[in-house]
Formats: C-alpha cells, sequence, structure tokens
C-alpha cells in the first residue's frame, strides 16, 4: 500500500481450503452367531480432523466415535440397522447401512460354513 506519505508492505496472508467429508469404504453388513465379535468400519477422507459417530437403528451409539466399531460379544439385542456420521469443519456424510444379524446358536452357524 502506498500514499503520498510513503509505502507500506503487509505479511504474507495464506488460504487454505479445506475439503467435505467424503467415504469411500462404507460398512460392509455382517451375520455373526452369539457371543462372536462384530466390528463394523468406515474409510473417510476429507480435512481433518475428522470425527464419527456411529448410530444403531438412527440412534447414537454413546462412545462410538472412530472409525471402527466393535461389539466384543454379540447378543440379539444387538441385531440391527448400523451406520455412521463422519464430520469435519466443511460438513458431514451418512454412510450406508450395513445390517447385523445374529443367530441364537453355534449349531445353527456351523450348518453353514
Amino acid at each position: 500500500m502506498s500514499n503520498s506519505c510513503g509505502s507500506s508492505t503487509s505479511e504474507a496472508a495464506s488460504l487454505t481450503v479445506n475439503t467435505l467429508p467424503a467415504i469411500v469404504a462404507h460398512p460392509v453388513s455382517l451375520t455373526k452367531c452369539l457371543g462372536e465379535q462384530a466390528t463394523f468400519s468406515v474409510t473417510a477422507t476429507g480435512s481433518e480432523p475428522l470425527s464419527y459417530q456411529w448410530k444403531k437403528d438412527g440412534q447414537d451409539i454413546n462412545e462410538a466415535n472412530t472409525a471402527t466399531y466393535t461389539i466384543d460379544s454379540v447378543t440379539s439385542s444387538d441385531s440391527g440397522d448400523y451406520n455412521v456420521i463422519v464430520s469435519n469443519d466443511c460438513g458431514s456424510v451418512r454412510s450406508d447401512i450395513a445390517v447385523e444379524f445374529c443367530f441364537l446358536s453355534w449349531n445353527f452357524c456351523l450348518q453353514f460354513q
């Protein structure tokens, strides 16, 4: 900038362009027997930091806020529709729904292996 009194140069300004989150690998449906471990995962891109919120049947799952969600030992009440919301400062995106089925006995599962 300059005028009749002289000139001055400002510090350089920078521009950072953030990107919306995008899901590149959606969670997949699972079929598990009672007592087995079930793990859902998502792969997402976008400007960091990315945040995650897993849902079961449309309701938030407490403390399920990473790219993977694991149920250590499934029960019949774990059957349902699971998905995840991935967010950052630019917005959010919802994954496809993955369905988990739980079978009532190990014998039933062994018949299909």
